[in-house]
């Protein structure tokens, strides 16, 4: 076995554990003052920082695929620690913002809504293209409660006591999840959104195992759903990329860029890939921008391999 597969099987191992007391911590959590919580979520980030090393590994690999040698492995090191506290602070954080009456979410700005109350206006579709940039459940709460309903998938947690949490975590705050599997429902409930004009979130920064494309991203083809760029061209959906940019506890900034243009050029392909290339290039620059918030530890890279392509051998001069 090699090395890549003992880390995987040992990373499964550790969820595996580590999800056994999910359920009762999230209900302890869910009962202390939001002080307390903040508390409890930096004691916890650099205990994952510091016992977590298989993630560790996993998002200092993933950096030098992006920085190369741009930056020292201890500019590195502080990104990864950085991020990885970060999604301790997010999960914490959800524990306190699906408390009625929602107030961190009515507090937070939204920086952009113009761009999403005038193609709403204009009675078309939004399709949000979204990332693990910061705290993205806190982007569709927020969005939720200034009147803007969103859709969005999910991917349904192998853990039976963390799926029942975000099971009540979105009852709590009257979200519209749409579980990935099966795919053929998703892939319904989908359309069903856009072809009503409604709003639907994807996010696009993850690896995938099926209905992949390969495509760059930092420069290296990784697997990318073909959803997105297949829902926008099928609906006529407008692309508009948003993201949390954190400010501290509880604090948040909701950024919605500026629509995406897609290509239309009537190969169907060629427009998907070059639409995937299109949303690849906007998580990037979401990404350099707030290195710190982005879930390096994700293996994002793990089928590149695939898409490499074969260069023929050159021929031997006589």
């Amino acid at each position: 076995m090699n090395l890549h597969h003992r880390l995987r099987n040992f990373r499964r191992t550790i969820a595996a554990i580590a999800s056994l007391p999910a359920r009762p911590f999230f209900s302890l959590v869910m009962w202390l003052p939001a002080p307390f919580a903040h508390a409890a979520a930096e004691i916890l980030g650099p205990i994952f920082w510091l016992f977590g090393v298989p993630w560790r590994r996993q998002a200092m690999a993933n950096l030098r695929i992006v920085y190369k040698d741009t930056r020292s492995d201890k500019e590195l090191k502080a990104i990864a620690k950085e991020s990885m506290i970060n999604i301790i602070r997010m999960v914490v954080e959800l524990t306190v913002i699906c408390r009625p009456p929602h107030t961190a979410a009515k507090e937070t700005r939204i920086e952009g809504e113009e761009h999403l109350a005038r193609i709403l206006k204009q009675g078309k579709p939004v399709l949000m293209l979204g990332s693990h940039v910061g705290n993205f459940l806190m982007a569709i709460l927020t969005l939720t409660v200034h009147g803007y309903p969103v859709h969005y998938i999910f991917k349904q947690p192998q853990s039976g006591s963390i799926a029942d949490f975000i099971v009540k975590l979105n009852r709590d705050m009257k979200l519209n999840p749409i579980p990935l599997k099966p795919r053929s429902e998703a892939t319904k409930r989908s359309l069903s959104t856009l072809r009503k004009n409604g709003i639907l979130w994807i996010a696009l920064d993850q690896n995938v195992r099926e209905g992949d494309v390969g495509v760059e991203f930092f420069g290296i083809k990784a697997a990318t759903a073909r959803g997105p760029a297949i829902l926008a061209q099928r609906t006529g959906a407008v692309v508009l990329p948003v993201y949390a940019r954190r400010q501290g506890w509880l604090k948040h900034t909701i950024v919605i860029r500026e629509p995406i243009e897609l290509e239309h050029s009537g190969d169907k392909d060629k427009d998907i890939y070059n639409n995937l290339k299109r949303f690849n290039a906007v998580i990037e620059q979401e990404v350099l921008e707030n290195p710190g918030e982005w879930w390096w530890l994700h293996e994002r890279w793990k089928r590149a391999g695939r898409y490499v392509e074969q260069t023929p051998k050159a021929e031997d001069d006589d």
